[in-house]
């Protein structure tokens, strides 16, 4: 297995595709992050988890930050 990756890292094309594929793990895993906080946050402050959840998935930093300025419904 280790073999054929570093076999398919010395062609340029194959190498792009592994980085390209492991930035996109990164990405994902990022926006998971951020949708929790930002649902963990919303739901603090009497707002809806699951919509600045599902914002926070999408618009991640965006949404992170409108998510902590708004203020309380409570």
């Amino acid at each position: 297995m280790l073999h054929s990756v570093i076999l398919a890292s010395s062609d340029p094309v194959a190498a792009g595709f592994i980085l390209r594929s492991i930035k996109g793990i990164f990405v994902f895993i990022g926006s998971i992050i951020a949708a929790i906080v930002c649902a963990v946050i919303a739901a603090t402050k009497g707002r809806s988890a699951i919509g600045w959840g599902i914002l926070g998935l999408f618009f991640s930093i965006l949404t992170l930050i409108v998510v902590i300025v708004i203020p309380s419904k409570k």
